[in-house]
């Protein structure tokens, strides 16, 4: 009887979960083709959807509709943009997703490692300085990358004393350390800058954007996504297992010090490769995994995924509000993330009935 209950229960949240990934597909669908829609040039959905489906096609689906100034404006200005939101979104709250568990503190996220500040401080100071020549897609992002790196370095070799120590609270606290010196820095920079659309560059830059977006820069995101979701689903067991604590871990026949040590080098990696795209987009990797705990518990196979659809969804759907509040001016996309998430955060946390690992 007992047995019959639990299998009972299981195949519930199976169906629970499968209603779920099924509805966040299709509503991110809907979300990517009103972005492409919505924009100093409206597009009607009906045609955004036929000439993407031509595109994508290679002209066997619905040939000769549409002007070629709007095929060009859908396929070469917004559909990569839009894409780029989508790895994004799901890159941010993945990482999310893996610095609380690794950490096993509920507000941590991808800049507790002090990561976006390394970036932004790289990114200002080639803007500002502009002696840091191209190492790769251009300098800005080149700069980004490398001040990313160094940031990640620094707190993995005194935060973990080169793998050698687990402490969570070490961790943290050398990562705000990082950031706080790399913010300093780039304060600095800005107030340094030469003139007044150098500093405006420069603090655009710092609080995100998805205007850099082409298809040539998309790749390198996307393969970084793919390889850290891949990695995260080989891993989920581990991760499971990490939020019981680290002795139990141990007893359990988990090695904490390498599986912690590969998450933060995946996470690292991930949340480099996008700010230095991106710039620094805050929130969603605070706010979209703990959303997602409230439908998938614990269960980290399950949360990967839906966290990856919702944050995808929430900076889409951020982006367009960057761009169609105030148009033709765009307001930095992370302005847009912080007014949304930080009261639905607040609001989240101050549900009674919710905890850190969600619903059983």
């Amino acid at each position: 009887m007992q047995v019959s209950i639990e299998n009972s229960r299981n195949l519930s949240k199976k169906r629970g979960f499968l209603f779920w990934t099924i509805a966040l597909i299709i509503l991110l669908a809907g979300t990517i083709v009103g972005a492409i829609a919505i924009g100093s040039t409206y597009i009607e959905p009906g045609e955004v959807y036929k000439i993407l489906l031509n595109k994508l096609s290679n002209g066997m689906l619905f040939s000769g509709v549409g002007e070629v100034m709007t095929h060009n404006i859908i396929w070469e200005i917004r559909f990569p943009r839009v894409l780029l939101g989508a790895i994004c979104g799901a890159g941010l709250a993945i990482c999310g997703v893996l610095m609380q568990c690794v950490t096993k503190n509920p507000i941590a996220e991808p800049y507790i490692l002090g990561i976006s500040s390394g970036a932004s401080c790289g990114a200002v100071a080639v803007i500002v300085l502009g002696g840091v020549s191209s190492i790769g897609i251009n300098s800005i992002t080149s700069g980004a990358f490398v001040g990313s790196i160094i940031s990640g370095v620094l707190v993995f070799a005194i935060g973990t004393q080169m793998g050698k120590t687990t402490s969570t609270t070490r961790l943290v606290l050398t990562g705000m350390a990082i950031s706080t010196i790399f913010s300093a820095l780039t304060n600095l920079l800005i107030y340094s800058a030469d003139n007044s659309n150098q500093a405006k560059n420069a603090l655009f830059w710092t609080v995100g954007s998805l205007g850099g977006a082409k298809w040539d820069v998309l790749l390198i995101p996307f393969v970084a996504l793919v390889i850290v979701m891949i990695v995260a689903f080989l891993m989920s067991k581990s991760l499971d297992i990490l939020l019981l604590g680290d002795d139990s871990a141990i007893i359990l026949g988990i090695n904490v010090k390498l599986v912690k040590s590969i998450i933060l080098i995946l996470a690292t990696f991930l949340t480099s490769t996008l700010v230095a795209i991106t710039g620094a987009i805050g929130f969603i990797g605070l706010v979209v995994p703990h959303v997602c705990r409230t439908i998938a518990g614990s269960d980290h196979k399950k949360l990967i995924v839906l966290s990856a659809l919702v944050g995808s969804i929430f900076l889409i759907a951020s982006d367009i509000a960057a761009r169609g509040l105030f148009p033709p001016i765009e307001i930095p996309i992370g302005i847009i993330t912080s007014l949304v998430g930080g009261p639905f955060f607040l609001y989240l946390i101050s549900k009674k009935n919710y905890s850190f690992g969600g619903k059983e």
